[in-house]
């Protein structure tokens, strides 16, 4: 471990810096560092003021002192005043230059002086994104606020450098709907705690699971499953308040403003077809919009066009590939006619309202969807700024076309349950009744249900017994298998 310190110039008085169950006397606070933390290398960074600077007439300059009482482990480093900005960002780079990849650092800024701690604090911030080192302990000796026996204690400022991952992770989140980083933070929060014996959350691992699926429930276009992780997350983010606040305090602050992203997306009956889903669906373009999420947004909105053709039908799986294909046939059929080319809809979208708009609507998506699917290879290829235009307008065509939705539902009844997708690593017996809770909300009532999915024995088992008088047909999938029925009530 490296401890990165400063001398300043000023006459020090002796007191006793204690850190826990350990403590050293001295007027110089990098030697009770080094006593005390036993770090291979003391560097000390020192203006020209600082280095020349001496308490006394008989006594030696405080480099010097520090020299003959640490020996070796001392080295100094010489920086400038920080009279200017070039000076400070000079003082960056001396301070950056002393830390190599993958060092453990304690940093000590008792003694920096004016801005010289800002500096510190932003070269630990940038150097742990880009040189992968460890801040062991950011420390401070307070010298004001020693006690009557002359003890001062030494406060650890580490907790401020954590509150800047918190804050990162929560930007993630909320500005590209990316859970990773805050994820991390609230599973390795989990793991420390129960490492020390300090007590462990219930909640704490679980929401940053749930947050993580959410994330990648996101990103790969995930519609159905992103509405039905947010609406779960929604209970568990008011169950958890209590341990963000003993446990992840950064993260109660932030828990209000993730509850406001998740509460538009949320909906638990995401598998069945119907306004009110198409609406959170279409609240989902926008998010992705917001986000800057144009791929998945132009992606999601041709989607939503055939889930709002087979709606206006009435009739149908929504969720069965030969529904939607037909669907989509419907569509081309109406854009090529656009187009003056010889096609004829099936004369049941030409009872669809707005059917002129659909076809301009599939056109213009399909040119959409087809332009960034390959990725500007041609010579004709619009911008990225042109694509991003065009897909802003999107909402208000779906929000029109929503209006006149009509109101009823549509139930997909094939669903098809990944037992995979129901816990995150490795599965746990004693977290059984969580996934047979999870897999009946899934399965919901009256559907053909197909497990399919890494999982042991133990867990299909389980799920297939609870699903026996929920499900009209379960079965179960592999690569290997092929479906296999498992029991039909349909008979």
């Amino acid at each position: 471990m490296k401890a990165l310190t400063f001398l300043g110039a000023g006459k020090y008085e002796t007191v006793t810096y204690v850190w826990e169950e350990r403590s050293h006397t001295t007027r110089l606070f990098p030697e009770a560092l080094a006593r005390i933390f036993e770090p291979e290398k003391v560097i000390v960074f020192v203006t020209e003021t600082a280095k020349k600077y001496r308490p006394s007439e008989s006594e030696p300059r405080y480099v010097e002192m520090l020299q003959d009482k640490l020996g070796h482990r001392v080295e100094p480093v010489d920086i400038p005043e920080g009279r200017s900005e070039q000076e400070l960002w000079e003082i960056f780079d001396r301070v950056a230059s002393a830390m190599d990849e993958g060092d453990t650092i304690l940093l000590d800024i008792t003694r920096a002086f004016r801005s010289i701690p800002m500096i510190v604090f932003a070269v630990a911030t940038y150097l742990r994104r880009t040189k992968g080192v460890t801040i062991a302990h950011m420390i401070y000796g307070a010298y004001e606020a020693r006690d009557e026996n002359n003890r001062a204690p030494i406060f650890d400022l580490t907790p401020l450098l954590e509150l800047l991952d918190w804050t990162g992770g929560a930007e993630a989140l909320l500005k590209r709907g990316d859970a990773e980083l805050i994820v991390e933070k609230m599973v390795t929060a989990h793991q420390t705690l129960r490492r020390m014996g300090t007590g462990t959350p219930e909640k704490l691992k679980p929401l940053g699971q749930r947050l993580r699926a959410l994330s990648q429930a996101l990103h790969l276009s995930r519609p159905r499953e992103v509405m039905r992780i947010a609406h779960d997350l929604l209970p568990l983010l008011e169950e958890a308040r209590t341990e963000f606040d003993r446990w992840a305090k950064p993260f109660a602050l932030l828990a209000r403003q993730i509850r406001n992203e998740l509460e538009p997306l949320a909906f638990d009956q995401s598998d069945t077809l119907s306004r009110e889903n198409l609406e959170k669906q279409l609240g989902l373009v926008e998010h992705y919009l917001k986000k800057g999420l144009v791929v998945q947004a132009v992606t999601l909105a041709r989607e939503w066009v055939v889930s709002y053709v087979l709606l206006c039908r009435g009739s149908g799986d929504w969720l069965r590939r030969s529904d939607r294909e037909e669907a989509e046939q419907a569509l081309r059929d109406a854009a090529a006619r656009l187009r003056g080319e010889n096609a004829e809809p099936p004369e049941w979208f030409g009872q669809l309202p707005h059917k002129e708009e659909l076809g301009r609507l599939w056109n213009e998506l399909g040119n959409l969807r087809n332009d960034l699917a390959h990725c500007a290879m041609s010579a004709d290829a619009r911008s990225a700024h042109a694509i991003g235009q065009d897909a802003q307008t999107i909402p208000q065509r779906l929000s029109a076309l929503l209006d006149s939705a009509p109101d009823v539902v549509l139930p997909g009844a094939r669903v098809v349950v990944d037992l995979r997708a129901l816990y995150q690593d490795t599965a746990r017996l004693d977290e059984l009744p969580h996934y047979i809770e999870r897999a009946k909300e899934l399965a919901g009532e009256g559907n053909e249900v197909v497990l399919t999915g890494q999982a042991p024995i133990w867990m299909y088992l389980a799920i297939a017994h609870a699903l026996h008088g929920r499900a009209l047909r379960l079965l179960y999938t592999s690569p290997v298998t092929g479906e296999v029925c498992i029991f039909d009530h349909t008979t």
